[in-house]
């Protein structure tokens, strides 16, 4: 059956978060060629897309985390979370298999590898939108050693998080959704000093060296990733 006939009744939304405009323009060029797929949006990596996101309500969301998976696993966690109605699926460039279990566990539909082709991605895109999943079976395997690895470690990684005190948990919330030392302050109505204190705190009890690191590790233990009000 043609690509085009598969979705009778109207065209589904299509929203693009990359940070290369030539990219996003090319590759939007090669979605809107088949009549069943509508791109509405184009947007970097930044809080903006979070606002198209929730106003447009797109039917899928394709984004690619090309540059440093590792910056990029909390803004999928965070997309997945405040996106709940539409599927997101990932272009992305091979990467180290903790960060494929990273989005996989962030809810993601699926995983298309730059390593395929136009018609690959385009098969992806359709079975997702039929509410099914995308993901390489090399890849899943790799998740699946992650997550042996991970469960190894599970016990001590929960022990460090019931060190921390309510008010840090809330710091660590606001520095997951890209709050600097003065924002938090203002949301806590607490001094930038105690703000840095609380987080330097954090940092020896989660032995993790810097924000980068700490959102990596709130991300994946749990502690929530939800917008700020």
């Amino acid at each position: 059956m043609p690509a085009d006939n598969i979705f009778t009744n109207q065209s589904k939304t299509v929203m693009l978060i990359d940070d290369q405009t030539l990219y996003r323009e090319a590759l939007a060029s090669l979605i809107v060629k088949h009549h069943h797929l509508n791109v509405i949006a184009q947007v970097g990596f930044n809080e903006q897309a979070f606002e198209m996101a929730d106003n447009m309500k797109p039917d899928i969301i394709l984004a690619d985390p090309c540059f440093k998976h590792e910056d990029s696993i909390p803004f999928i966690y965070r997309l997945a979370q405040s996106c709940k109605e539409s599927h997101i699926l990932l272009i992305s460039s091979p990467c180290s298999s903790d960060f494929y279990f990273d989005f996989i566990r962030a809810g993601v539909s699926g995983i298309v590898l730059k390593t395929e082709t136009s018609d690959i991605l385009l098969k992806a895109i359709d079975r997702v939108l039929s509410n099914e999943v995308w993901f390489d079976r090399t890849l899943l395997t790799s998740a699946f050693k992650e997550i042996g690895k991970r469960n190894q470690i599970a016990d001590l990684q929960k022990n460090s998080l019931t060190c921390l005190s309510k008010r840090e948990r809330e710091i660590v919330n606001l520095v997951v959704n890209g709050l600097n030392t003065l924002s938090i302050a203002k949301t806590l109505h607490i001094s930038e000093k105690t703000v840095r204190n609380h987080i330097y705190s954090v940092y020896g009890k989660l032995e993790v060296k810097d924000r980068l690191e700490l959102a990596l590790f709130a991300t994946r233990n749990g502690i929530s990733t939800e917008p700020v009000l």
